[in-house]
């Protein structure tokens, strides 16, 4: 028996899924859930009960155990696909906003029980991004969204959950992170936006975004690297960061910590962290 919060943030309990957990072990390996690597993701067993505990409280539980009692992985691998893709903003690859208040509930029920003592939060929006908008239009926009959620996912750990907020704004939650773990994580990501999100022309193709360390990964040649990408513009971006034990132990409190950090990076001259 397990109990989880829906996504209104009622207490509600999951009973049939432990019948099968060998079964629902099984599907994650056959959904191929990774091990622990130097990024801080946690254990295949930790992971297993994240997994469950997050994912498999959305209405989908009575159809998800018949297919792992039956042994239909496949099916039971598809729903699973069906819940992640309900929460995923198409364009980032990032949460959707609209899921974003059920996890913060659950993270202040997780500490109400002491199972974990902080968690932080990370707001960031892209500097500028109304040039980009007017300058090369909509479109190239949307590519620099795109790329801007690949290289967040890619910078942050698997524990820790993205969101796309609006439009050119996001929010990075880190269960079980205190202030200082968080600002380090923050700061991953600002490098990599520096370092590599950038707009411009790369070798004869049209002017989009690209994610540069991959573009010219693929060529050995040096003074070509040099001559082949024709920069227009960098892309920035800006952080506040907060923690729940340091905001008054509320979620107003984080949010409006972690806003006034923003505000502060932005006013600071941007491309920085503020906490």
């Amino acid at each position: 028996m397990m109990e989880v919060l829906d996504q209104n943030g009622n207490k509600i309990t999951i009973d049939q899924g432990i019948r099968f957990a060998e079964e629902f072990s099984n599907l994650l390996n056959f959904i191929q859930i990774k091990s622990a690597d130097d990024l801080g993701r946690s254990s295949v067993e930790e992971q297993y009960k994240t997994f469950y505990r997050d994912i498999m409280n959305y209405a989908f539980v009575d159809s998800h155990n018949k297919h792992l009692a039956d042994g239909r992985l496949d099916l039971a691998a598809k729903n699973l696909n069906e819940i992640n893709n309900l929460s995923l903003d198409p364009l980032t690859g990032l949460r959707k906003k609209e899921f974003l208040k059920r996890k913060l509930v659950s993270l202040e029920h997780e500490i109400y029980l002491d199972l974990i003592s902080d968690f932080s939060l990370i707001m960031c929006d892209l500097d500028k991004f109304k040039e980009i908008n007017d300058t090369f239009g909509h479109s190239i926009g949307d590519d620099t969204l795109n790329l801007f959620g690949k290289l967040l996912l890619e910078n942050i750990r698997p524990c820790d959950i993205a969101y796309r907020y609006g439009g050119e704004e996001f929010l990075i939650l880190l269960p079980d992170t205190n202030l200082k773990d968080a600002v380090i994580i923050a700061e991953r990501v600002r490098a990599a936006i520096e370092n590599r999100l950038h707009i411009g022309h790369y070798g004869l193709n049209q002017m989009t975004a690209y994610d540069i360390s991959k573009s010219f990964i693929e060529n050995d040649d040096e003074e070509d690297i040099n001559g082949a990408f024709f920069l227009s513009k960098d892309v920035t971006c800006s952080f506040g960061v907060a923690n729940y034990q340091n905001s008054e132990q509320s979620e107003e409190g984080i949010f409006s910590r972690a806003d006034e950090n923003l505000y502060t990076a932005k006013n600071g001259g941007r491309n920085q962290v503020a906490y």
